[in-house]
Formats: structure tokens, C-alpha cells, sequence
């Protein structure tokens, strides 16, 4: 057996799937956790970028609609607000980190999740001067 591709089939499941997000929805949901932001981030700022980027860093295995609110609930808080600044990332202990990881339920693997989050942090203060972009 196999495989054809048929791409006019498979623009009409396209426009069909986002018909039904745009109108009844997908699993009863028309909005995706992530693109919700925390109080006070701009679409497309610095600060969003960095929100998506080390969010993303740990979301697998995860349960969506938990982590970006954990994630936004992390990010609104201003004593775990550095968590989402590459540059504090480089400078603050990871004992730290992990702690502060704890505090709204960000991360789930204690010590992996802050690894990761912490070496994606770093590599951007340290290779892209902090900034997704200069990355892209």
C-alpha cells in the first residue's frame, strides 16, 4: 500500500478544521491557551517573545490550558517575573530557579524543567544578547 498525497483533499479538511475552530470550536474550545498574555504584555514585545519562547521550552507532556496559566500567573508575579529575563537566568543560582519554578505550579519536573528553562535563558543571553529575534 501506498501513500498519495492528494493536496486538493487536503486543503478542504484545511479550511474545514478552521472553520470549525473559527465557529464551534475544537474539543469545545475556539481559543488556544497561548495566545492568552499576561497583564500588560504587548503582542509581538520583547517581553511576549521571551513568554512564548521559554513556556514552550517545557511544554511537553503537559497539559496546556495548566502550563500557560501557570506560566502567566509566574510572569505576573514580581518576585517570579525574572524567570522570563535571560540575563537574571544567567545570574540567579538554579537552587533558586527551581524554588521559583514551584511557586505557581510552572514547573512539574522540578529539576529538569528549571534545567531546560535555565539553559534556553542563558544561551539567549549569551549567544543572541537576550533577544529571540537576533535568534530568528
Amino acid at each position: 500500500m501506498s501513500l498519495i498525497i492528494d493536496p486538493e483533499r487536503g486543503k478542504r479538511v484545511a479550511d474545514r478544521l478552521y472553520s470549525a475552530f473559527s465557529s464551534i470550536g475544537i474539543h469545545g474550545r475556539k481559543d488556544m491557551p497561548e495566545d492568552l498574555r499576561p497583564e500588560g504584555v504587548v503582542q509581538g514585545s520583547l517581553e511576549h517573545l521571551l513568554f512564548i519562547t521559554l513556556t514552550v521550552s517545557i511544554d511537553y507532556q503537559r497539559d496546556a490550558i495548566s502550563l500557560w496559566g501557570n506560566s502567566r500567573k509566574t510572569y505576573e508575579d514580581p518576585e517570579t517575573r525574572y524567570l522570563f529575563s535571560p540575563k537574571r537566568l544567567y545570574e540567579v543560582p538554579l537552587d533558586k530557579i527551581i524554588k521559583d519554578m514551584q511557586k505557581h505550579g510552572l514547573s512539574k519536573k522540578k529539576e529538569k524543567d528549571a534545567l531546560i528553562w535555565r539553559s534556553v535563558g542563558i544561551s539567549f543571553f549569551e549567544k543572541w544578547e537576550g533577544d529571540p529575534r537576533n535568534f530568528l
